[in-house]
């Protein structure tokens, strides 16, 4: 890539919905949850690697998990790892990245990646960063990447296009809908007209810059009075702005409300693996559609249940039918699946109870 195109990593967030293996001592992107021997940030480092150089490469996490991005991707230099001293969603972790750049590379292009999404076909996923690049520096606006649903998934935020046809690959955007219910999430998968928000956006820094300053006046103020980049003040600086700035996502504060907004249809396979039913959807199954992520888990009489555990431990499921068993260091969940949406409050339980 050419030297004023970068890209962030965005590595925040606990992931509680994964929980117990994502936690608030190591969240999902710090997890080897797929079972590799790699972590799903060191896994997405890898592959964005290919494409751009070790000082071109930013991650961006919480100040309490800094030291955990760094010891596994240990090639970046160390300015290149932002904290963010508070959890404020991704309008202000982008805004952040954009506007330090900016300040130091006005010429600048962008990549905002997470950290913790499973991809399939890494080629094509290079491929359409570099054709979404091309398309924003010749012609401005703010990308997103989106993929052609193959069901009606409640969990993921939906973008509707304008004019799509089979064989195009940038749309200009009609609107954005977060996470349906289920009629509408059946509607807008058997309409044609949507794709799912893959979360990745591309643009000039000036022009998100320039969409904060319409949209996010507030926020941009914050980062334009004062600014401290690139000087020992600069986590000062930070701490000071994070303490008066709201928690929204960047699709909510920005991309619904601009007028310059095109979305990149992807060619690669793609999950957030936000919440055990997605690793439960990319996960393979037995005929009875049990999946488990070692070859030592025994299924019997048993069907659609999820079992995750440490290591190569021995288990047995007897007669059961849609649960999860999710095994940390700490902690062992069994939950049916029905009860998925109350996941994210179990650690809590546990606190209160101490």
């Amino acid at each position: 890539m050419e030297k004023n195109s970068f890209c962030l990593i965005m590595a925040g967030g606990i992931g509680n919905r994964l929980w117990p293996i994502s936690n608030d001592e190591c969240p999902k992107q710090f997890c080897d949850i797929l079972n590799v021997g790699k972590s799903l940030l060191r896994q997405t480092y890898e592959r964005i690697h290919t494409l751009f150089a070790d000082d071109r490469i930013i991650i961006i996490t919480g100040q309490e998990y800094i030291n955990l991005a760094m010891s596994q991707i240990p090639e970046l230099p160390k300015e290149n790892f932002l904290k963010e001293p508070y959890i404020r969603n991704t309008a202000t972790c982008i805004a952040y990245a954009a506007y330090k750049l900016n300040y130091k590379y006005p010429d600048s292009a962008m990549v905002a990646i997470p950290s913790d999404h499973f991809i399939t076909n890494d080629l094509a996923y290079i491929n359409n960063i570099k054709q979404g690049f091309e398309y924003i520096k010749a012609n401005g606006g703010l990308m997103v990447f989106g993929k052609r649903p193959i069901r009606a998934e409640t969990q993921y935020g939906y973008i509707q296009v304008k004019d799509y046809k089979e064989d195009k690959r940038i749309y200009d955007v009609k609107t954005f809908t977060e996470k349906p219910n289920e009629d509408w999430a059946k509607m807008f998968y058997e309409s044609g007209e949507f794709m799912w928000n893959l979360g990745i956006f591309i643009w000039k820094t000036k022009d998100i810059i320039k969409e904060f300053s319409i949209h996010m006046y507030d926020l941009h103020q914050l980062f334009t009075s004062k600014p401290k980049f690139y000087t020992k003040e600069e986590d000062k600086f930070i701490q000071e702005v994070y303490c008066q700035c709201h928690s929204i996502s960047i699709d909510s504060g920005i991309m619904e409300k601009s007028s310059n907004t095109h979305v990149l249809k992807g060619e690669f396979g793609w999950s957030d693996i936000g919440t055990w039913h997605s690793f439960y959807t990319i996960s393979k199954k037995d005929k009875n559609m049990n999946a488990a992520n070692n070859k030592n888990i025994i299924f019997n009489n048993s069907s659609k249940c999820m079992v995750n555990t440490l290591g190569e431990k021995k288990v047995i499921v007897q007669g059961i039918n849609n649960i999860i068993v999710a095994e940390s260091q700490k902690y062992i969940m069994i939950c049916n699946k029905e009860d998925e949406s109350k996941i994210r409050q179990f650690e809590k339980l546990f606190r209160l109870e101490n």
